[in-house]
């Protein structure tokens, strides 16, 4: 069995889980272990049994509180090796608690595929679980849509996929500067909703029939935006969300639904 959760997604704070019957990995661990340690909680996940962790890049919402959680619970992190010395760089962790990888690798009984992602960050990654015949992947943080990404994520069932803002919204936000709406837009900062539906529609065409959207921004966009905006779009492709393809929304302060492939 293949598990997948979010337990919390978003600009203040990100962490997935993925885990099989014998093997418990966790993608990112953004939140303070204080906050994370409740959520893992609400999930009824032992932090004493994660066996690994990767990180997809080194921004904040993404590794805050890695260091506390590896010192605590004496998890090895992960990391492909071209990324090795900037995540030390940034974790200031001892050596000993990384573990360098090629591009695909093994944690446990899951085999683990990472593959680069365009954002404003030194390195970006998303990842691929595989175990047995069934898959898993991650990938937000996504400037811009690449084949890359596609493919890799194709072999999937079930999906964590950014989508992040609505363009409107976020032209229109009085709070945010134009620098860092050019920065949002741009091919190096985040996926929009509707993008995230041109994506889900050519993922349709491979494996996947269950997509989980991830990283909404909580000033320019919502839950229900997201959705419907990703929805509306796939109609015009003729795929129907609720028969052809599952769309579910992950939040920033409570966790997902849980996924269990078989």
């Amino acid at each position: 069995m293949l598990k997948i959760q979010t337990l919390s997604s978003g600009s203040a704070g990100n962490i997935t889980y993925i885990g099989s019957d014998t093997t418990n990995i966790l993608v990112d661990v953004g939140l303070p272990l204080s906050t994370t340690l409740k959520l893992m909680s609400q999930a009824n996940i032992d932090p004493h049994s994660i066996t690994g962790l990767v990180i997809t890049h080194e921004h904040s919402d993404h590794i805050k509180g890695v260091t506390d959680f590896v010192t605590q619970y004496n998890v090895p992190i992960y990391c492909y090796n071209r990324c090795s010395k900037i995540l030390r760089k940034s974790l200031k962790l001892p050596p000993h608690h990384f573990i360098e990888t090629e591009n695909t690798f093994s944690i446990g009984d899951i085999t683990v595929n990472c593959f680069p992602i365009p954002h404003d960050s030194q390195f970006c990654l998303g990842y691929t679980f595989q175990h047995n015949d069934s898959a898993v992947g991650v990938a937000t943080d996504i400037g811009q849509m690449t084949e890359i990404i596609v493919d890799s994520l194709s072999i999937c069932q079930v999906v964590v996929l950014e989508s992040n803002h609505d363009i409107q919204k976020l032209i229109a936000n009085p709070n945010y500067p134009d620098w860092l709406k050019r920065r949002i837009l741009g091919n190096r900062g985040h996926l929009s909703n509707i993008d995230c539906g041109r994506t889900i529609a050519k993922l349709y065409q491979g494996n996947v029939s269950q997509v989980i959207l991830a990283h909404l921004s909580e000033k320019n966009n919502t839950p229900t935006l997201a959705y419907q905006t990703v929805k509306q779009y796939l109609q015009t492709q003729g795929i129907i969300e609720g028969k052809d393809i599952y769309i579910d929304v992950a939040f920033q302060s409570q966790i997902g639904n849980c996924y269990c492939l078989d």
